[in-house]
């Protein structure tokens, strides 16, 4: 540790140096630790692009640790939470299609049930399939669906009943009948 504080006081070569050593020493692990953290390479290499410099940082403005490995960790953690907020805010598909290559085939004792599901959620009203698609898809919170469209809790509690309500009265329907436009008041 003595190490550390000598380099840190030698000024920016210093900081600069001590940082570069954390990396050689550390820096695959972090990468790792973000890796399965993140699921994507590029993230994973910009959190770990991002962690070394907050750690750069800290160390210019005198921050000093006992346990490097520990404080890396950390801070990667922050790097990584972060990037995860960032990344579940992606817009919503707008087409089934892509729904459909994404998600697994149901089997074939239960496909009868979903045949019409892309039928029902195209009838329901915009804010209701919006809400039910972040809570069972997306698996969003109810605060969280709440900020994405802009409601209140207890208006995302509602939308989700009625969504809820009208995907099993739709999917109860035979199929040959066709399922009459649903409308909603909030």
């Amino acid at each position: 540790m003595a190490a550390v504080l000598g380099l840190c006081r030698g000024g920016a070569d210093g900081v600069a140096a001590l940082t570069h050593d954390l990396y050689k020493q550390y820096g695959s692990q972090i990468h790792a630790y973000c890796l399965r953290r993140l699921r994507s390479r590029e993230e994973a290499e910009d959190a770990v692009q991002t962690t070394f410099l907050n750690a750069f940082r800290a160390l210019q403005r005198g921050t000093s640790t006992h346990a490097e490995q520990a404080w890396l960790y950390k801070i990667a953690q922050h790097v990584c939470d972060a990037r995860g907020v960032v990344a579940r805010r992606v817009e919503l598909p707008t087409q089934f299609e892509v729904l459909e290559e994404t998600v697994a085939a149901p089997s074939r004792e239960g496909a009868d049930e979903l045949m019409n599901l892309e039928t029902v959620l195209e009838t329901m009203p915009a804010n209701q399939r919006r809400a039910i698609v972040l809570r069972e898809w997306r698996g969003l919170s109810y605060r969280e669906i709440a900020d994405e469209l802009g409601v209140t809790q207890t208006a995302v509690e509602m939308l989700l009943f009625r969504a809820r309500k009208a995907l099993a009265a739709g999917l109860e329907a035979p199929a040959a009948q066709a399922p009459k436009r649903l409308y909603a008041i909030a």
